[in-house]
């Protein structure tokens, strides 16, 4: 089980650098080619560098208060293509839209990347973003629970001899509570939950209290120790 443990936070470990090694070098490149982007001369046939917008209608509308569900409309251009098109929170556009509007669409790299409508603007899913933020989420998410449980394994190996105590029990406990805890720091942040800062401040109160648990359960467990011993 020791060894298991030590694997396993290492799989975590390892797993966290190679996804900032992966995402976070390039995580706004084409964040920065859109911004970059200059309207495009003519309509494109293909999806192309430049920015082009047109009108659609707006042919469909579900919206949810639900965080695991994006909110969705269907915009059909003047030639009848239909877009399905995701949005990661109701405003500043689409709740003020209804069946038959019509909105400002623009396209980059044949995605719908943004609707205009009545002076305001929304981005969709499709819309690049500066992937860092996300990618640090991930390590600061998997990390302490990966270093907390290989600390633990190998704190176990080295007194295999003698039943684990409550410090090991313990700094397990926590690596599992922090593991799960961190998992919805970016719900209890709301709308903020793809911002790392308002992400890691929800993360260090889970944190703390999880540690104060901890620290609790081993003062308990050694005074219980103290009380049955002759």
């Amino acid at each position: 089980m020791a060894v298991l443990t030590l694997l396993g936070g290492l799989a975590l470990v390892v797993s966290a650098v190679a996804l900032v090694a992966a995402g976070a070098p390039d995580g706004a490149r084409d964040l920065r080619a859109y911004q970059a982007a200059q309207r495009c001369p003519a309509a494109p046939v293909a999806p192309a560098e430049c920015r082009w917008t047109q009108v659609f209608t707006v042919s469909h509308i579900a919206l949810t208060k639900s965080k695991s569900k994006s909110n969705r409309a269907v915009l059909t251009s003047a030639d009848g293509a239909r877009w399905e098109t995701f949005y990661a929170s109701r405003g500043p556009v689409l709740n003020g839209l209804d069946e038959g509007d019509r909105v400002t669409g623009t396209l980059w790299r044949g995605r719908l990347t943004e609707i205009a409508a009545a002076g305001a603007s929304q981005e969709t899913r499709a819309a690049p973003v500066d992937t860092r933020a996300g990618v640090l989420i991930g390590a600061l998410i998997i990390v302490p629970p990966g270093l907390l449980m290989m600390a633990t394994g190998i704190w176990r190996l080295r007194r295999r001899t003698s039943p684990p105590t409550p410090g090991m029990v313990a700094t397990l406990g926590l690596a599992f509570g922090l593991l799960v805890g961190g998992l919805f720091c970016p719900v209890l942040v709301g709308d903020n939950g793809d911002e790392f800062w308002p992400v890691a401040a929800a993360w260090l109160a889970v944190a703390a209290v999880l540690a104060i648990v901890a620290r609790l359960h081993v003062s308990q467990e050694r005074a219980s120790a103290r009380v049955s011993s002759p």
